[in-house]
């Protein structure tokens, strides 16, 4: 069960990413690439906390998802495709290396760019994914 768990993850990931990509290179095109907000994070636990937000979905108006970053290190993600019957749930480690956030157990290394009360998702290359939706593929902290 806990393998077909990290399969379904890594599938979601992957499609994510690979429509950041397409994203990517259309916004190279237009000539007006996304510039992040850089910010490093001092601690692990300037990190932890409740993160949510609709990524974008090829199949689905979006995924809703609920990024819980925990003080012990270990996180709970929570995923629901919008308007479809589907949920994911995972957990495991990460890690947090300057302004890099990584999901250790996500079977890819889901990574994120850590910005202020935000999580920026990467593309598979660890690159901001960018072009007319990259604005959508943040989580925003909450005060929970």
């Amino acid at each position: 069960m806990k393998n077909r768990k990290v399969m379904v993850l890594a599938a979601a990931v992957v499609a994510l990413a690979s429509c950041g990509a397409h994203a990517s290179r259309r916004s190279s095109r237009e000539g007006s690439p996304f510039r992040p907000d850089v910010h490093h994070a001092e601690t692990v636990s300037e990190c932890r906390g409740t993160y949510r937000g609709v990524l974008p979905a090829a199949d689905c108006p979006g995924i809703e998802t609920t990024l819980t970053l925990r003080s012990d290190g270990m996180y709970d993600l929570h995923m629901r495709y919008l308007e479809r019957d589907g949920r994911f749930d995972a957990s495991g480690a990460y890690t947090v290396r300057g302004d890099l956030l990584t999901l250790e157990s996500s079977g890819d290394g889901a990574r994120y760019r850590i910005e202020p009360e935000a999580l920026r998702q990467l593309d598979g290359n660890g690159q901001p994914i960018e072009g007319p939706l990259a604005e959508h593929y943040v989580l925003h902290k909450t005060s929970e």
